[in-house]
């Protein structure tokens, strides 16, 4: 039952952040890309931090799937993303379109990468 509840509300609280911050992106005059950008990247190294704190310090398993699948599952959006790629290239930016393409993907697995080696090294002490 705690599961669910997890889940839940990490959902709640991942959806709010991610519109907070798209927000705040808009309202600083970014384009509509970047906040999508950034929550993901934000959202992959967090992802990849947890996994490797989970494994190292063996924490309860509805804490790791409350914030995994329940806040940065909500964070992170990759619907919004490929709608952004799908707009880029209807209005002819296809190296926009590769870019923000090769960006998160190239980007996402570095900071996944990233954030499980420096919480995996906390118990090493490296």
């Amino acid at each position: 039952m705690y599961i669910y509840l997890a889940v839940g509300i990490g959902g709640v609280i991942g959806a709010l952040l991610r519109y907070f911050i798209l927000i705040w992106f808009i309202n600083l005059g970014y384009s509509y890309p970047a906040g999508t950008l950034c929550v993901n990247l934000i959202g992959c190294f967090i992802l990849g931090y947890l996994q490797g704190i989970a494994k190292v310090y063996e924490l309860p398993g509805w804490l790791v799937t409350g914030v995994g699948t329940g806040i940065i599952g909500a964070f992170t959006t990759f619907s919004t993303f490929s709608i952004d790629v799908i707009q880029f290239i209807k209005e002819g930016f296809l190296i926009p379109a590769c870019t923000y393409i090769l960006a998160s993907s190239i980007g996402g697995y570095y900071l996944a990468y990233t954030g499980f080696s420096l919480s995996t090294n906390k118990r090493r002490g490296v």
